[in-house]
């Protein structure tokens, strides 16, 4: 059995699957192989504020999760930074003042997401 989580709706399945494409249960988002969470380090969930800082802008959102590689991070509205650009993570309730690289983004019924890899 292989645990997966959609990338659209964020919910989590197992399935023995071993197909090139799979089709989420939950929201019926067809994903491919690629888009498999391929992710071997534990996270941790922790939804915490924290900013986002990119040249003079400073962003509010929301940790999704913490692991020694990076952090998931989500908030209402559109994200104003794309993928592979560096951007400086502070979360004073989990003591993280570090610069990381945008590894992916998703936009979803007004809802952002990323994920941030540390540098």
């Amino acid at each position: 059995m292989n645990k997966l989580g959609c990338p659209r709706c964020e919910n989590v399945f197992f399935t023995a699957a071993r197909d090139a494409s799979l089709r989420c249960p939950y929201c019926g988002f067809i994903m491919k192989a690629e888009e498999y969470d391929r992710r071997v380090r534990e996270r941790t969930t922790a939804q915490k504020p924290c900013d986002i800082v990119k040249g003079d802008i400073s962003v509010p959102a929301k940790t999704v999760d913490v692991s020694e590689a990076g952090m998931g991070i989500k908030m209402m509205g559109y994200l104003p930074f794309d993928q592979d650009e560096l951007v400086n993570i502070s979360v004073k309730e989990l003591d993280i003042e570090k610069q990381a690289r945008v590894v992916w983004t998703r936009k979803f019924y007004g809802i952002s997401r990323a994920g941030l890899s540390w540098l």
